[in-house]
């Protein structure tokens, strides 16, 4: 591995060239983009951490916010637990 900065952040900035291109493709960055600031936010994060787990092509982190994006709700889709959900439902329903 090399210690050498100038390769460290030479792949720092690819990374993020290709989450910012991904964002793009899935319609979370751009003035276009429709989605509300905290799920372009989450959306960020989770690219970011795949990427620093080994998933390195656009195809692959596409594929992972669509697998991420499945469920139906919106606070489920970007990092929301099932505890969170389940406490904000029962409130909706009517709990203290």
């Amino acid at each position: 591995m090399s210690s050498n900065p100038a390769a460290i952040t030479q792949i720092e900035k690819a990374g993020f060239k290709l989450i910012r291109d991904v964002l793009r493709t899935a319609g979370l960055r751009g003035v276009e983009a429709e989605a509300s600031s905290d799920m372009k936010r989450d959306a960020l994060i989770f690219l970011t951490s795949e990427f620093r787990d080994g998933v390195r092509t656009k195809a692959s982190l596409l594929e992972a916010l669509t697998r991420r994006s499945r469920p139906s709700t919106v606070g489920a889709r970007f990092g929301r637990s099932s505890k969170e959900y389940a406490i904000d439902r029962w409130r909706d329903e009517g709990g203290r």
